[in-house]
């Protein structure tokens, strides 16, 4: 029986690629995973090994033979083998690679294809030529042997202790303890040999449909595999389904409960390798890159179409069931029993409500309200004078049985003992427009409403809240009552009420938990939130940890796209958009579907992921990570790259780090995988990292290792001493002759200080005031003129007087001349208002962290760093697309530091390694600026990893009043003064 492919949107599958823009190799030839956890990736263009994130190519004693690479795979006992286009092969084990190269004429000629070992330990290499064999000397096998003197493509040593071999005309195998291969049939095409975890053994054959048996299972009857598609390369995979690579694609195939195949189309493209690894991932290796495929956490539930663009209504039943829309499932995976019949694109049902007595409240679009009890669906009279087109946003039910329905802008209504009151007959609510209701066990009811305001009914009198209360989520969209306050989720974000104010909740990295439309708590006490970025959950201690310190950006579970999650969530309706059955399933509902799970029975990624350290970097030196490495000196600045081996979802994994002697306490690494440090002096070192998987499982252990900076010859305890010596010997002759030469110097500087001031006050007394004397004696003769007494005579002399007043004035200026001195700004200060105006302006979030003692700055170079720091922000708002940016200054004693990071896309490939651009100046201004206070500026930039600029200037130059040196280096410095 032939069964036809169905196609990808049916399959329970999370899909990833890597494409040579990430880094991945093409060509692929196969792949394969070593004991340490990394998985290797054999291609045309060399060998290389993935963490997940970025590829790296083979190197040093883990370098191939060649970079044309036919296959590549694992031996039982933990033994890479890397196969070559045109011969010779290498195994890898512990990190150490063994070759066998065409120099030696023993070694295999011909295109590697397979390798396995027998149970003699020997082995067997697949070529182009045939079979051939390693026992510590490589030999064709025996003429007794019978083997196949053709090329063959496969081996495959399986759990019985026979070796199978599939070349180009038929199956061969050597039973165990057999003295020849035996023939098992003819082919014609190329093919693969693979063992079925029930232990039957299978092969492909391009000209023929399915898979052909070449042994029974040890137990039971073998799977039917009659696909009607035919297959080359294929795997089995640890639940028994087949991974094919054909002409329509890869396929998966699985079977139904009756035992019919089940196949899933998963691409058109072609694969020429397929690995399951330790997590669980199948890995497809093709021409253009690599393929993963991983299993969904969660699966939108069966739902009959849904007419509207947005998401459905929800509303939690008895057992594990739910309301939907117009359907009542009896689980997350069905069946599904409609109460109404299937609606037009004018009448859908658009709220759903389950009340205490189990009665379902409904809301249509098209100015319907009904209820739903024991299978039977009743319409409701409308509140009367309510005309034209109206939909139903939400329902509750207070304490008082009386049921609140809110109909957007056309009111707000409460049906009590079966009549309709506008506002409930409050008239402070009687134009209010709720978006959502909710009423608690104090009997109150919650009103939410657009621009930030909520209105709560309590013993019929209303209180109003709003931006004055702290409330800044925008639009309300969900209210969860919760002890004396409520929970409250929007358009843009989360807050808290404590029964007097608003306190706004952010995630961890900066996560706002934007678009939220349902929010409810699991069994655990688990909030969880339906939003625009994907279904959050907050544990419990976080909740605390949040309402105990504001502020704190709780840690958080997320369920999105990479889980399986399809769409995100409505603008508005449904309210709410999440819903909890009796049984504790929770129900979450997007504009793709509806989703269903119990939290505690979520899969888990239980896989403690390995730690290594790949690499230090100094200056443009790589070093490698090797345990009581010694560094040269003059290291100052370095960066550590490190990473943690887990594959299904590598971005989500947390890496922290300390290095001791610098490092306090642990540091968050925000996703990255490279740990930097400036400012570092000789000494010994020991740096430690730790991580955690996709699913907050930590290595607590992780890797360490401990480095040294060797120190410069001026550095040195023997040159301290040599110098100590020295100095005191000098001491005592300079004193005396220093002492002279200053009293000189002072005595001169202030002769010629005092000579300036007394040429300076000459010429402005036989200038200026000599004029505006003459002046004031002209006027006097004016005023003598005029009649005594007289009111111009009286005006004159006033004049007069002030300015006797002035010249009195001016002669004091000239007997006290002095200098007076500006204020040194706070340079953290200005960069911090600049990074805040643009966090208003363009979004992302901006931190600034000084370390060290702040020193004041010379004016001059106070607006040089200004203007770098200010160049090197905008350039971040601007270029990088970041979630976060930072700056930090750092006041060391021997220099001054300036950086400024960001966590976004990196530089794009148009910009060169040192941040220049053509046609563009503003890295090359900063340089500029730099260059001249004697600095120097650096830019590191990956690909989404985000950029980092580090700008070092000498702290002579740049600081305005240098802290007292110690002995040593005053003495350094007197004496550079006096020569």
């Amino acid at each position: 029986m032939s069964v036809p492919p169905r196609y990808a949107p049916d399959v329970d599958l999370v899909h990833a690629s890597w494409s040579a823009r990430e880094g991945a190799p093409t060509g692929i030839t196969g792949i394969a995973q070593t004991p340490d956890g990394w998985i290797w990736i054999g291609s045309a263009s060399g060998l290389f090994r993935f963490d997940g994130v970025r590829f790296l190519r083979a190197t040093g004693k883990q370098a191939p033979l060649s970079s044309n690479i036919s296959a590549i795979g694992m031996l039982k006992d933990g033994t890479m083998w890397v196969g070559y286009k045109y011969g010779g092969v290498s195994l890898m084990r512990d990190g150490q690679m063994r070759h066998f190269g065409l120099d030696d004429p023993d070694t295999p000629a011909g295109t590697i294809f397979c390798a396995t070992r027998d149970a003699s330990g020997r082995l067997w290499l697949a070529t182009s030529r045939g079979l051939v064999y390693f026992d510590g000397k490589w030999r064709r096998p025996a003429a007794s042997l019978d083997a196949p003197a053709e090329r063959i493509y496969s081996l495959l040593f399986d759990g019985r202790g026979v070796l199978w071999a599939r070349g180009e005309t038929a199956v061969f195998m050597l039973p165990k303890g057999g003295s020849r291969f035996l023939r098992q049939g003819a082919l014609n095409a190329h093919g693969v040999i693979m063992q079925h975890p029930d232990g039957s053994v299978w092969t492909t054959n391009l000209e023929t449909h399915g898979l052909r048996m070449l042994a029974p299972p040890e137990h039971g009857k073998a799977p039917a595999w009659n696909i009607g598609i035919a297959a080359g390369i294929f795997i089995f995979d640890r639940k028994g389904q087949a991974w094919m690579d054909s002409v329509q694609g890869v396929l998966r195939v699985g079977h139904a409960p009756d035992g019919a195949p089940v196949v899933d189309r998963l691409g058109d493209h072609a694969a020429n390798a397929f690995f399951e690894d330790r997590e669980g991932n199948i890995w497809a290796g093709t021409e253009n890159g690599l393929d993963r495929y991983k299993a969904s956490r969660i699966r939108a539930a069966p739902m009959p179409a849904y007419t509207a663009n947005n998401a459905r209504p929800v509303a939690g039943g008895p057992g594990g069931g739910a309301w939907t829309d117009r359907v009542f499932a009896a689980a997350p995976g069905g069946p599904f029993r409609a109460f109404m019949p299937e609606p037009g694109n004018l009448n859908v049902v658009t709220a759903l409500y389950r009340a205490r007595d189990d009665t379902v409240w409904l809301g249509r679009s098209d100015s319907w309200l009904g209820t739903l009890k024991d299978g039977k669906v009743q319409a409701l009279p409308l509140p009367p004078g309510l005309s034209g087109p109206a939909f139903v946003n939400a329902f509750a039910q207070d304490g008082g049985g009386t049921m609140w329905v809110s109909m957007g802008r056309r009111g707000l209504y409460a049906w009590r003992a079966g009549q309709w009151s506008a506002g409930g007959g409050v008239p402070d609510l009687a134009s209010f427009a709720a978006t959502t209701i909710a009423a608690d066990t104090r009997g109150r009811v919650w009103l939410g409403s657009v621009n930030d305001q909520i209105a709560v009914l309590e013993n019929g009198r209303v209180r109003r809240y709003g931006r004055a209360d702290g409330l800044a989520i925008g639009t309300v969209v969900q209210v969860v009552p919760s002890g004396g306050g409520a929970w409250v989720g929007g358009e843009n974000g989360l807050a808290h009420f404590d029964g007097q104010r608003f306190t706004a909740v952010a995630g961890a990295g900066g996560e706002p938990f934007a678009g939220i439309t349902g929010m409810v708590f699991d069994r655990r006490g688990t909030l969880w939130l339906n939003g625009g970025n994907g279904i959050s959950g907050i544990a419990p201690a976080e909740l605390q940890r949040a309402l105990g310190k504001p502020g704190y950006p709780v840690r958080f579970r997320r369920l999105d796209y990479r889980d399986g999650v399809a769409g995100t969530t409505s603008p508005i309706i449904p309210v709410p958009s999440a819903t909890r059955s009796d049984d504790g399933t929770l129900w979450f509902s997007t504009t793709r579907g509806v989703y269903a799970f119990d939290p505690d029975r979520l899969p888990r990624n239980t896989l403690v992921p390995p730690v290594a350290i790949l690499g230090l970097t100094s200056g443009g030196a790589i070093h490698a990570p090797t345990d009581g490495a010694r560094l040269p000196a003059g290291t100052e600045t370095l960066e550590i790259d490190f990473t943690a081996l887990s594959y299904q979802e590598s971005e989500r994994m947390e890496f922290r780090y300390r290095l001791d002697g610098v490092d306090a306490d642990w540091r968050d690494s925000d996703g990255r995988r490279t740990a930097s440090y400036t400012n570092l002096k000789p000494g010994r070192y020991r740096f430690q990292v730790i991580a955690s998987n996709n699913d907050g499982v930590w290595n607590t252990d992780g890797a360490a290792m401990g480095f040294e900076i060797a120190p410069r010859t001026t550095e040195t305890v023997w040159f301290r001493v040599l110098c100590g010596a020295a100095g005191a010997g000098l001491l005592a002759g300079l004193y005396a002759w220093r002492t002279r030469r200053l009293a000189r110097r002072y005595g001169d500087r202030l002769r010629d200080r005092l000579a300036e001031r007394e040429r300076i006050a000459r010429a402005l007394h036989d200038t200026l005031l000599q004029s505006m004397q003459a002046l004031i004696l002209r006027f006097h003769g004016v005023a003598k003129r005029l009649p005594a007494g007289s009111e111009a005579q009286q005006g004159i002399e006033e004049i007069l007087d002030q300015a006797d007043k002035v010249m009195t004035e001016g002669r004091n200026e000239l007997l006290n001349l002095r200098s007076q001195r500006g204020d040194h700004n706070d340079i953290g200060h200005a960069l911090a208002r600049f990074g805040q105006s643009l966090q208003e302006q363009f979004g992302p979030t901006f931190t600034l962290v000084a370390t060290g003692t702040p020193r004041a700055i010379e004016p001059g170079a106070r607006d040089e760093i200004y203007w770098i720091g200010r160049e090197a922000l905008f350039n971040a708002y601007q270029h990088a697309h970041a979630r976060h940016v930072e700056a930090e200054i750092v006041y060391g004693d021997e220099r001054f530091g300036l950086f400024v990071r960001d966590d976004g896309a990196g530089m794009p490939d148009d910009v060169g390694p040192d941040g220049s651009k053509e046609g563009h100046w503003g890295v090359a201004g900063m340089r500029e600026r730099a260059h001249a206070l004697g600095g120097m500026l650096d830019i590191w930039s990956r690909s989404r990893l985000g950029t980092e600029l580090a700008l070092q200037l000498p702290g002579q130059r740049v600081y305005a009043a240098p802290r007292r040196p110690g002995p040593g280096r005053r003495l350094r410095a007197w004496l550079g003064r006096i020569a």
